[in-house]
């Protein structure tokens, strides 16, 4: 593989609890539309926007010029800095070095806590002294959108030589600093072209301004900065502080182990955890580079995020801020990317995925308080699902529940383009009715702590029976997927594994064994468990194209990380959780750690395609795919 293609497929995330981040790939090259040196969020964790893209940066060595940075356009490779990257490592923030002639030029970047803030820093580690130019190049966009020509103006508001203060035509700031030489420079970046916005079939490049170049003289062991700041004035920030205060964040955070996936996860496992506006209260961010906070996944992440790394007073606030929000016995389905509010409540499956997060939270806690504040809302959600809510979800003859029609997608295999459902799932679910009486006995549980009364003890043994008699594939030895009133599915997914892995056993063991073994055979690879068996004629295994073509094989057949997590969890439940499992267990998860290690530094993404040779798609740092493996990680090492 070539040094351009490796780095290319490394993306690192820098994230500042705010919603903002610093991103792109380990070559210097921004692929996506979403990569930036500065992304804001400028009403936090969301309304995310790019004002610094990048920076062409170039060393001058005893008359010799060297590029730093790595830049494509439509028309091939203007820059080509990749070419002189001599080493790349990601601990919480990435950090370069360069070969420059007979120097060494180190570089990194971070961004500051809770601030819209970030910094990079050069230092001349060896060699002769050089001459640095970095020219920073800015834009004012929301993150999801591209910059047409002429769409985006920049002005000079204050200048000195160490400092400048932008004003963009959409009434916002950016500010610099630095202790390099400020020079002013107009020049404009015409067709800046990303390559995984083409491959997903959208509008794949954009314009970008500068205004500025900086020039720093750096004799050996000296340090150069400039730090950017969007609608945060950045004249009070000293970054030699700034960069010791975060590794000493970044060590404190990752400190508990000695294992480097572990310290790895555990600085991925912060990334995603912001505090809400809206709300005053933490959440949980879905993925970068786009997502928002969805019930499903903070629910699901939650565990593995929070929990296993002992975040209790987030998490009790995390579960507050969804609680907070809940709707006719629903909690939201997301939040949206602009005002902070509920967008939907169109899920099935996220308020039952609550009574887990809770379960599991009281489990490390056992904060009788606040299960007593949390039970009413907990029993009026019970309720509403007995009677019926909103999008036709309730309790059916047979107390299984049912949910939605043909016209809506409410389990997390939901895409829909246009009026194409990709994977129509309406009436009884799998997973949803193994949540729904994992709810139920959670409930149980937790009445019988509180001394208060739970009248629906009976519902238990009779959701049990139905489920058992209804969803039984005694054919294939699995379990349908779902049942409406066209009939029973038999697609073989992954959804299941829930019926396993969930705490309330809802089957016989030998069931269990039998539906472990077949997701072994069929779904499973060493990255996360495929979507549809490959030996189902709609199934796909590649993940490319426009949106159709992508969303038509989002959950046909693509491997999800977060999947793995609850399939090894069962493989441990249904073998005790012996010393024997524990080892299978290590040994199946040794292919994705050391994925961890190198080529996703040091996180999981949304996807892998389910055809070899597996590659990493959709999000490139996934809340649920990292809480999922760090759990895992962490309950066979305990």
């Amino acid at each position: 593989m070539s040094i351009l293609k490796n780095y290319s497929e490394m993306e690192y995330l820098i994230a500042n609890g705010l919603g903002g981040s610093s991103s792109a790939c380990a070559s210097g090259l921004n692929t996506r539309r979403y990569h930036s040196i500065l992304s804001a969020a400028l009403n936090p964790p969301v309304n995310r926007r790019i004002f610094v893209s990048r920076a062409s940066e170039i060393a001058v060595v005893e008359n010799s010029t060297y590029i730093l940075s790595t830049l494509k356009t439509v028309n091939g490779f203007l820059e080509s800095g990749y070419e002189n990257i001599l080493s790349f490592k990601y601990d919480g923030f990435p950090v370069w070095e360069f070969k420059t002639g007979s120097s060494i030029i180190e570089k990194s970047i971070f961004m500051i806590k809770n601030r819209n803030i970030s910094v990079l820093f050069y230092k001349n580690i060896f060699g002769k002294e050089l001459t640095l130019t970095i020219t920073p190049y800015f834009n004012d966009r929301d993150v999801h959108s591209n910059t047409l020509p002429g769409s985006i103006r920049i002005n000079i508001l204050k200048f000195s030589q160490n400092y400048v203060l932008f004003g963009t035509n959409f009434l916002n700031s950016i500010s610099l600093k630095t202790n390099g030489e400020i020079q002013e420079y107009s020049h404009t970046l015409n067709n800046v072209f990303y390559d995984a916005e083409n491959e997903r079939g959208l509008f794949a490049y954009e314009e970008i301004i500068s205004k500025v170049r900086i020039t720093k003289k750096l004799h050996p062991q000296e340090s150069f900065y400039i730090i950017f700041g969007a609608n945060d004035d950045v004249s009070d920030v000293d970054p030699f502080t700034a960069l010791i205060s975060e590794k000493e964040r970044i060590i404190s955070i990752s400190s508990s182990s000695s294992d480097n996936t572990i310290k790895r996860l555990l600085i991925a496992a912060d990334t995603f955890i912001m505090k809400r506006k809206s709300t005053g209260k933490h959440t949980i961010i879905a993925g970068f580079p786009w997502f928002t906070d969805w019930g499903r996944d903070t629910m699901i992440a939650l565990e593995g995020l929070l929990l296993y790394t002992r975040n209790y007073s987030i998490a009790k606030e995390v579960i507050e801020n969804f609680v907070d929000n809940l709707q006719n016995g629903l909690i939201p389905n997301v939040f949206d990317d602009y005002s902070g509010q509920p967008k939907g409540y169109n899920t099935a499956d996220a308020t039952l995925w609550l009574f887990y997060a809770l379960y599991k939270y009281h489990t490390c806690t056992h904060n009788d308080i606040f299960l007593k504040k949390m039970y009413p809302h907990l029993y009026e959600i019970i309720k509403k699902h007995i009677s019926g809510t909103d999008f036709n979800i309730h309790m059916d003859d047979d107390y299984l529940i049912y949910a939605g029609n043909k016209n809506t997608q409410l389990t997390w295999m939901d895409v829909k383009v246009e009026d194409w459902s990709v994977t129509p799932r309406y009436g009884k679910t799998v997973e949803v009715n193994a949540l729904w009486f994992n709810a139920l006995n959670i409930m149980s549980y937790f009445s019988k702590i509180l001394n208060a009364e739970f009248e629906y003890e009976y519902l238990i043994e009779k959701v049990k029976a139905s489920f058992n008699e209804k969803f039984w594939n005694s054919k294939d030895n699995c379990l349908y997927d779902v049942i409406n009133e066209e009939g029973k599915d038999f697609s073989f997914r992954p959804n299941q594994i829930f019926a396993v892995s969930l705490p309330f056993d809802i089957l016989s063991r030998e069931k269990e064994r039998l539906i472990i073994d077949k997701v072994l055979e069929e779904l499973y690879i060493p990255y996360g468990l495929r979507t549809l068996s490959p030996k189902d004629p709609r199934y796909i295994g590649i993940y490319v194209g426009d949106r159709w073509t992508r969303d038509g094989a989002y959950h046909q057949g693509n491997a999800w990380p977060y999947l793995l997590g609850h399939f090894l969890y069962a493989f441990l439940k249904i073998n005790d959780f012996s010393k024997e499992a524990k080892i299978i267990v290590k040994k199946l998860l040794s292919p994705i750690e050391d994925m961890i290690n190198t080529d996703w530094c040091g996180t999981v993404p949304e996807i892998i395609e389910g055809n070899w040779p597996h590659e990493k798609k959709g999000c490139f740092s996934q809340a649920w795919s990292v809480g999922e493996i760090l759990r895992i990680i962490l309950e066979v090492t305990k």
